[in-house]
């Protein structure tokens, strides 16, 4: 089964993407394919490459970046990211900001790769 998860929850404030890495990954055990994971609204912060975590606590970013080196896409929401101050390098160019905080797993899309997921997936799944 081919699956889009769209993260919409801040990473500090919900629970949304810690519960969304989990069901990643047990669907990758379970033999299914994420097409695509889509970050949108507060959930971009998770991009953030300047997060340190406590030691008591669960290190989002590594877990994410464990499921991006399966070759799942992690897609930032551009216009999300841009408002809240996660760029890429190119993005950080182009405002004239002194560098780019983004985490190199993720990319930055437009919605029409949010839109593609009715497109080309068997189930959409959201995680507020």
């Amino acid at each position: 089964m081919n699956i889009q998860l769209n993260i919409y929850g801040s990473p500090l404030a919900s629970n949304a993407a810690s519960n969304a890495l989990q069901f990643a990954q047990l669907c990758l055990e379970n033999g299914h394919a994420i097409k695509r994971c889509f970050f949108y609204f507060d959930a971009v912060y998770l991009g953030l490459d300047s997060q340190a975590p406590s030691s008591d606590e669960q290190n989002l970013l590594a877990g994410w970046q464990q499921l991006a080196e399966q070759q799942v896409p992690l897609l930032l929401c551009i216009a999300a990211a841009s408002n809240r101050g996660v760029l890429d390098k190119a993005e950080a160019e182009r405002y004239a900001k002194p560098f780019a905080p983004m985490n190199e797993v993720f990319e930055l899309v437009g919605l029409g790769q949010w839109a593609a997921g009715f497109r080309d997936t068997d189930k959409i799944i959201s995680f507020k």
